[in-house]
């Protein structure tokens, strides 16, 4: 169960992540960035489920 839940917490899927991801695609591109910062809810969204998919695997093997 603890390998389960580390492999679940060490992800992307936390606000700050998202935070970091969007400014840095704004530093190279302006435009990106604002595209990336107007869909972060999805970000997050999308990053907690393959979270729980990547626990769901480390359930399998370990």
């Amino acid at each position: 169960a603890e390998g389960i839940i580390s492999v679940f917490l060490v992800s992307f899927a936390n606000f700050s992540s998202i935070g970091i991801i969007a400014g840095a695609v704004k530093g190279l591109n302006e435009e990106q960035g604002n595209v990336v910062s107007r869909f972060g809810l999805k970000l997050v969204y999308g990053s907690t489920l393959v979270s729980v998919l990547s626990a769901s695997i480390a359930a399998l093997v370990l």
